[in-house]
């Protein structure tokens, strides 16, 4: 037994029972935490004093934050997790039976199987404090809610709603929850044992449960309720939602259509326990996949990220309480946004008034869109801003704890203002740099005292993407590591300990993604079909519009520095040499690039086309006719390349802390497993044979990595568990 369940009875004949798992930040649920709760719910269910039962957490992390990832991940087989979903059924079943009113009081996380149980409860309470968050993100995992989730939600909130939570996995807030009638019943966090046990004295009485039930009621419009109960507005409601899925998944995440096709056999057409079979065959023909499977991993390797690079503090170095930003453009705008909005004052500088003015606005713009998602409020938002304090000198800058350079990518001009930074602040100030490029030996080499320099690479856009990488240099102290690593992880970003080499990790692996799909262009294949093909297989957006996001000019500016890292295994397409030279092709931010840009729509532009002549002129090159899986092959097999390169040199030395970067860097499909488990899945002998037939082909650029003949020659792979 686990002990993770204590039972009080008061004098009042309420039974608290207290979830607390032993040795564990966190509640989740596990095999035996469901059995020692099948007994309680027996022990109470025969105790005939008992007049309510409140299922509680003392855990500061919240309530229950689910199911337990790695019994999820050795689900052996489909009867398996069909077993397992009809256990999880039965014991929430008998919590919905008992025999007394049921309250989940809900403070924090309550997610998955968190919510699967507090929805077996008569009521739910919850704090509205911004910890609390409800949700269903089994979807994320590649599996759907298997204990009564399906069920038992769109029979509470209504079928819109309920599918919103479903498909998307989204959490909802505490209010949020409390307005949709999700929750019955909001108090204030410092208060919730005394305002909670008011309210379950309250619906003990009649007139308090009515009260609670006419609220429930109202919190679902009664146009909403009378349109689900028409066949035909549940069949446009289905339809809509089917298309939102394919949407955003475009197909390759079988998950939310599984979940939607339970709803829509059980929703209103079967009773409950029919229903329960239904979910609990859909959740077993998803658990055992390979999607699924790949989810669970990354899911994982995210939780071991959030606890690597941890260690002792160094107790003469000060706590960081504020933080400087050199370069005030979009990403210096971004980062001082992310501080900002984490509590820290951030000091943002550079030349002159416009461009500090620019970067100001860049973060105001950030925290607008969060305003108008309801994300935050006017005045939370004011108040963010207000620490955010603008200058075009140092002034300031002898207090600061860390200082981040996010000026122009140009080595001599970082170095200069990496000297300036040096002589305006404390000998125990932090000093960063975020190139995405350029060596930190390199500007290291500009600094009195380098064993406090350490790279801070954030990616574009800084308030949508999670990874921060962390670079070290040969003097970099370990102590610095440490401190940076924790300070990214307090603006809730996930900090990857990388190497120091030209592009470190993430620019590195994509650069010759970006750059071979130039390639492709330059040598006639069409712009769209490039990018649709990519897109098919899963990446979040074709590799020449992204080009055109970041900007030809800011692109083809890095590719040129990896260019001279590497020789000419990364040499740049002249194509877009051609497009950047001639001023005219910016990408997205003038509205020309490898497409055109007009209020929201977008076409290939003819004149990107027209570059190619002469970048084929000077290039040697002839066009020819691609197939589809030489386009794809070519785009993705040269990062495996490169990415085996980077395990070789020990830039990283795990496989999975590559595949994680790769993931929350560049979006690369989540459901493949990350670019070395798709390596493993196809076979890393095959992936050799491909990449020696397409340097035949197309140049020595293709030629195996030595790792990956090593690999292929020794039957193995880059991960153990696949070899296993």
């Amino acid at each position: 037994m686990s002990n993770a369940w204590s039972l009080h009875s008061d004098a009042s004949g309420i039974v608290w029972l207290t979830f607390d798992l032993p040795g564990e930040s966190v509640n989740k649920i596990t095999t035996s935490v469901l059995s020692e709760l099948d007994e309680c719910l027996d022990r109470v269910a025969a105790d005939t004093s008992a007049k309510a039962l409140v299922i509680r957490s003392p855990k500061e992390s919240g309530f229950i934050v689910g199911a337990d990832i790695n019994e999820l991940s050795r689900i052996r087989d489909a009867d398996d997790a069909k077993a397992k979903s009809a256990a999880g059924q039965a014991v929430f079943g008998k919590l919905a039976a008992m025999g007394v009113p049921t309250v989940a009081v809900i403070h924090g996380a309550c997610l998955g199987g968190g919510l699967e149980l507090a929805l077996a409860c008569d009521y739910r309470l919850v704090t509205e404090d911004d910890k609390t968050k409800l949700g269903l993100p089994e979807v994320s995992l590649g599996i759907l809610p298997g204990w009564g989730g399906t069920q038992r939600l769109p029979r509470l909130i209504g079928l819109a709603p309920a599918l919103t939570m479903i498909l998307t996995g989204r959490p909802v807030a505490g209010r949020k929850a409390y307005r949709m009638g999700l929750a019955d019943g909001i108090v204030a966090a410092a208060f919730a044992e005394d305002q909670g046990r008011r309210f379950i004295e309250s619906i003990l009485t009649r007139a308090g449960r009515g009260r609670v039930l006419k609220r429930r009621r109202r919190s679902q419009p009664a146009l909403l309720g009378g349109l689900a109960a028409n066949p035909f507005t549940r069949w446009i409601i289905y339809r809509q939602a089917a298309r939102q899925v394919l949407g955003r998944t475009r197909g390759h995440y079988p998950a939310p259509l599984e979940a939607l096709r339970v709803v829509r056999r059980t929703y209103r057409r079967r009773t409950l326990a029919s229903g329960l079979a239904v979910e609990a065959d859909g959740f077993s023909r998803l658990a055992c996949t390979s999607i699924s499977r790949n989810l669970v991993r990354l899911f994982g390797a995210g939780q071991r990220l959030k606890k690597a690079w941890t260690g002792e503090a160094d107790p003469k170095r000060k706590p960081i309480r504020s933080v400087g930003v050199v370069g005030a453009g979009v990403m210096g705008g971004g980062i001082a946004w992310a501080f900002s909005s984490a509590g820290l004052p951030v000091r943002m500088k550079d030349i002159n008034w416009d461009a500090v003015t620019g970067g100001t606005a860049a973060a105001a713009g950030i925290f607008r869109a969060m305003v108008k998602r309801r994300k935050m409020t006017e005045g939370q938002m004011n108040l963010a801003m207000h620490r955010i304090s603008p200058t075009i000198d140092y002034a300031g800058f002898a207090s600061l704890d860390v200082v981040i350079e996010a000026v122009v990518e140009d080595l001599e001009i970082k170095k200069q203002v990496l000297r300036e930074i040096e002589s305006h602040v404390r000998p125990d100030t932090i000093i960063c740099t975020n190139t995405s490029s350029l060596s930190l030996g390199d500007l290291a080499a500009a600094l009195d005292h380098p064993q406090r320099f350490v790279g801070l690479h954030f990616f574009n856009p800084v308030n949508r993407m999670p990874l921060v990488e962390v670079v070290g240099h040969g003097t970099t102290s370990q102590a610095t590591i440490l401190a940076t690593v924790d300070l990214v992880r307090r603006i809730a970003k996930t900090p990857i300990v990388v190497g120091d080499c030209a592009g470190f990790l993430v620019n590195r692996v994509l650069l010759p993604y970006l750059v071979e799909s130039a390639w492709m262009f330059e040598e006639g294949t069409a712009v769209e079909r490039i990018d649709g093909l990519l897109e098919g297989f899963g990446m979040p957006m074709g590799p020449l519009t992204l080009v055109d996001e970041v900007g030809l000019d800011v692109g083809h500016k890095v590719a040129k520095v990896l260019e001279g890292a590497y020789g000419a295994r990364m040499q740049v397409a002249g194509v877009l040499g051609r497009a950047v030279e001639s001023g005219e092709l910016k990408g997205k931010k003038n509205g020309r690039g490898f497409y055109l840009y007009d209020n929201g729509h977008k076409k290939p532009n003819p004149q990107a086309a027209r570059f190619v002549q002469e970048a084929r002129r000077l290039d040697g090159i002839k066009a020819g006719e691609l197939t589809d899986a030489q386009i794809i092959d070519r785009a993705v097999l040269i990062m495996i390349n490169e990415a085996a390169r980077c395990l070789e040199e020990g830039v990283v030395d795990d496989p999975e802390v590559l595949d994680m970067a790769m993931v929350m860097g560049t979006g690369f499909a989540p459901f493949r497993g990350g670019l070395l488990r798709y390596a493993d899945e196809r076979g890393v002998a095959s992936i050799r044979a491909r990449l020696s037939e397409l340097a035949e082909a197309f140049g020595d650029r293709f030629r195996p990595a030595p790792l990956i003949e090593k690999i292929a020659s020794e039957g193995g792979c880059f991960y153990k568990d696949s070899e296993a």
